[in-house]
């Protein structure tokens, strides 16, 4: 029935249920590659009861004119919430909380631009689909009063649509964790939907809930004070050597019982139930040297190649080699990548975490561990270096400067994109060689999509050198703007050479991320995974597709032999380098783990993903895949379960409650 303008009388919580389950269908089946019904029905359900939230809020005013088009706008820029996660899972093949989106809004549509601009304009016919149903209710429907018996009606039927909901969760079991203590965005939007997702997340954010039951009793854990140095026969020594803990004069249990803030008192106490890792005879091996770290923009191991990238494959096979180290991919991008490396945590707000960083004292990053001794630091980047906030943040992690573009690197580097490693290594290593010693980190760019040499100055520039190999033309030009690292590295250890310091010098070289823009996708115009490509299979886990390269050489490692086939990853690199460097520093107090003590092998992701040396297990499925010839005792896994959920949760109260700074004030 029309009313005089040819307009339906549509119920606005008719609209609200069909524009969310619409709108989350498109989300979901744009973005996975098979379709897991329960996983779907479950998501229906969750779309049905948001939807019915919606039209019950509506429906006090929905006879009014003025209500019908406050329900479209408000749906309007719900929707555009959805178009805004598709295309940024479609870029970073992850969704992205609402802080880590608008924390980064302002440097992708000023840098990224043309990009931004070409997918819009490439995709604009999926923009108009998520928006059909705005339109459709726009244009076709007239004002209808909901009454107040039509009300409870919804009412009932979005109460009972959260229930098949969570029944459809808890009933088959598999995804139950995901809203609790596996808690994550990205699996949650999969999972159950960005309407739970972006709850769960703003929830989190804003403190709620008790932390004082969120962490796993283990009682493998022993405090401190329970534990017995082991001790380790030396050759030709009739005594054997005792080694201490590393470990800071923090008495946790009376730092829990003085704090009257229950969660930081939460954290204190099972701080105090961690192991410590202790001291051994790689302790202080590069006590007094000088430290360069470098995060390589979308590097992957799978270029280090004795005749292509020479200089890249000696400081892989002669410093300590690592066969089996992970990058993961810490739900958000590059920043997220720094984040892990500079702070031993898991990232708990994507991108935003390092900006977050900022207010409290991490004094256990190896930058302000340096500093502290007296080191001359700066930390440099190759592009704009307000892009990420740098200019902000990173001088809160030890380093005493940050140069980018615009405040001092463009004198040495030209602006292209993106600019060259090469030229920055060049231009900045004269700045401190003299200094010694110093500390110095680098965010490398040249490695940044896109993989053309239309849109990659660096592609372009090197392309003659890899037209041999046996690769598309994207994954070609991916090698050919990664040649751009291997020609800083051979500037940057010519120079150590030539200034006779290389002995005294430690590099530390990881990726930020594995390469994504190599995934199939409209964001980096692929029509296929090249991915796939270049790793020579296609990735069927977290392991698979973040597997890499750590780089950790000094000249003073050559032909030792020192190799580590343990897993590691990036979180690892913090307490590993401490160790080394013999500064004093709490191992309870970092997720990873020095890789030359003897604690177990354990590489986690922020999914609660996990792989030891006994093996991986997958969340996603509940599966554990033991490692060839491995058999674990009974609990094993349900233990390790605990350990990553505690540690996921530790870093997230970290960042949260900002804990180091309790603990900076109980050092004064």
């Amino acid at each position: 029935m029309r009313n005089k303008l040819g307009k339906c009388p549509i119920p606005v919580w008719l609209f609200t249920v069909v524009a969310v389950l619409w709108c989350e269908s498109l989300l979901h089946l744009w973005t996975v590659d098979t379709v897991n019904l329960p996983r779907y029905l479950t998501l229906v359900c969750f779309a049905l009861g948001f939807g019915g939230i919606l039209g019950l809020i509506f429906g006090f005013f929905s006879g009014k004119k003025w209500g019908k088009w406050v329900s479209v706008g408000v749906m309007a820029l719900v929707t555009v919430l959805y178009i805004v996660e598709y295309f940024v899972t479609d870029a970073y093949v992850s969704f992205m909380g609402l802080g880590t989106l608008l924390g980064g809004a302002k440097g992708v549509a000023t840098d990224f631009a043309d990009v931004v601009l070409a997918l819009v304009a490439r995709d604009f016919w999926r923009i108009l689909v998520f928006l059909l149903p705005v339109f459709a209710y726009a244009l076709l429907a007239a004002p209808v009063k909901t009454g107040w018996r039509l009300q409870g009606t919804a009412a009932a039927a979005t109460a009972a649509a959260y229930a098949l909901a969570f029944g459809l969760v808890f009933g088959l079991g598999t995804d139950a964790a995901r809203l609790t203590t596996d808690y994550n965005l990205d699996s949650a939007i999969h999972c159950f939907g960005l309407n739970v997702g972006m709850t769960l997340d703003l929830s989190r954010g804003s403190g709620s809930g008790d932390a004082q039951g969120d962490f796993v009793v283990l009682e493998t854990e022993l405090p401190v004070s329970e534990q017995i140095p082991t001790e380790s026969q030396e050759p030709d020594e009739t005594e054997p050597v005792v080694y201490e803990p590393n470990v800071m004069d923090f008495d946790f249990a009376q730092l829990a019982e003085e704090e009257s803030n229950s969660r930081v008192a939460a954290v204190h106490r099972y701080v105090n139930t961690v192991s410590p890792t202790l001291k051994n005879e790689y302790t202080g091996l590069f006590k007094g040297k000088n430290l360069i770290i470098i995060a390589a923009e979308s590097f992957s191991g799978d270029v280090i190649d004795p005749e292509l990238t020479p200089t890249l494959y000696r400081l892989a096979n002669e410093g300590i080699r690592f066969t089996d180290f992970y990058q993961p991919m810490w739900g958000g991008s590059t920043s997220s990548g720094e984040f892990s490396i500079l702070t031993g945590l898991v990232s708990a707000s994507g991108t935003n975490s390092i900006k977050e960083g900022r207010q409290q004292d991490l004094f256990l990053s190896i930058g302000k561990q340096l500093q502290k001794e007296g080191y001359y630091s700066q930390a440099f980047h190759n592009h704009l270096y307000t892009f990420y906030d740098r200019n902000k943040t990173h001088t809160y992690y030890g380093y005493d400067s940050f140069m980018g573009m615009h405040n001092g690197m463009e004198a040495g580097v030209r602006e292209v994109w993106p600019e060259s490693d090469r030229e920055m290594m060049d231009f900045t290593v004269p700045l401190y060689i003299e200094q010694q010693p110093f500390s110095v980190y680098y965010m490398t760019v040249s490695g940044h999509a896109r993989y053309t040499t239309d849109g990659n100055a660096m592609s372009r520039k090197n392309i003659d050198a890899v037209q041999n190999l046996p690769y598309s033309d994207k994954v070609k030009a991916y090698y050919a703007c990664q040649l751009e690292l291997e020609y800083a590295m051979e500037s940057l250890v010519g120079q150590l050479e030539e200034a006779g310091i290389a002995d005294d010098t430690v590099i530390v070289l990881t990726a930020d991320h594995y390469p994504y823009a190599l995934e199939k996708s409209a964001t980096w115009d692929n029509q296929k995974d090249y991915v796939e490509e270049l790793y020579g299979y296609k990735p069927k886990n977290n392991a698979e597709r973040d597997h890499n390269a750590l780089i950790l050489w000094s000249g003073c490692l050559e032909g030792k032999g020192i190799a580590v086939d343990t897993p590691t990853y990036s979180l690892d690199i913090l307490p590993t380098l401490s160790n080394l460097f013999g500064v004093e520093y709490d191992s309870r107090l970092l997720v990873g783990r020095d890789v030359f003590s003897e604690a177990e092998p354990l590489v986690l992701w922020y999914d609660s993903t996990w792989k030891t040396d006994k093996g991986l297990y997958d969340p996603g499925t509940g599966k554990f895949t033991p490692a060839e010839g491995v058999s674990v005792e009974d609990g094993y896994v349900e233990r390790v379960k605990a350990l990553v959920q505690n540690k996921i949760h530790y870093s997230w109260e970290v960042q949260q409650t900002d804990y180091f700074n309790y603990l900076s004030a109980a050092m004064q």
